[in-house]
């Protein structure tokens, strides 16, 4: 029987988008470098935004602002990027939730549930909020002080809610941070693949697999009977 089921938040429940990062790195072209590519541009400050979250632990606001900047270091660009880092947060509090999110939560309703996203707390209590949706409980990076994949978040999770790992499902579009990170600790796993990529020979393999959360409520189901 699943006793509980946790969430990620972003790319899962609400819907960020590429396109805000997008709108941001050519912001940054316009104003500062007309001539550099806005891909470009955006993947480097990916690169330092990802190498990042190995280093001691910092929240995810400063993460991106420092991420920012190094990228600016590395195009010569000589501006500040707090204003960018604010329309961008700005824009991510803006998020909506995918359409079945509400309609499918509804249909789950009884069965204990957890957010447990890679983002700031309060920043991420206000965007659940503006959705209307609730949680038994939020665990966040800034929370539990690490990020996913690493075991203490979903720890942090699991006490919560006071269940053992091997009774709950986790819900989430990432395949390392989600599915290989929930997977190490003996928690079943669910991959939201909602752009249906192709999963690599190397990549983690989920329980089940979702194109969107109208699947859950089946996918609990027959994973509830193998429990």
């Amino acid at each position: 029987m699943v006793r509980a089921i946790t969430f990620d938040a972003f790319g899962t429940l609400i819907d960020t988008g590429r396109d805000v990062l997008i709108r941001i790195a050519r912001s940054v072209c316009e104003d500062q470098r007309p001539s550099l590519d806005a891909e470009a541009l955006l993947a480097t400050w990916d690169r330092h935004f990802f190498a990042a979250e190995t280093a001691p632990f910092l929240t995810l606001a400063q993460i991106t602002e420092d991420s920012l900047e190094k990228t600016f270091r590395e195009y010569g660009i000589e501006a500040t990027p707090a204003p960018y880092v604010d329309r961008l947060v700005a824009l991510w509090r803006q998020a909506k939730a995918y359409a079945e999110v509400p309609r499918i939560l509804d249909a789950l309703d009884g069965v204990p549930r957890a957010v447990v996203s890679n983002a700031d707390h309060e920043f991420l209590l206000d965007i659940l909020e503006r959705n209307g949706l609730r949680f038994d409980a939020v665990i966040t990076s800034e929370s539990a002080q690490t990020y996913k994949p690493r075991p203490r978040i979903f720890e942090a999770a699991l006490e919560s809610l006071r269940v053992r790992p091997n009774d709950v499902i986790h819900v989430g579009d990432s395949l390392v941070a989600d599915v290989e990170g929930a997977s190490r600790l003996g928690m079943r796993t669910v991959w939201v693949n909602r752009a249906a990529l192709r999963r690599g020979p190397a990549d983690p393999t989920p329980d089940a697999e979702a194109r969107d959360l109208n699947e859950l409520p089946a996918i609990v189901e027959r994973l509830s009977r193998d429990l």
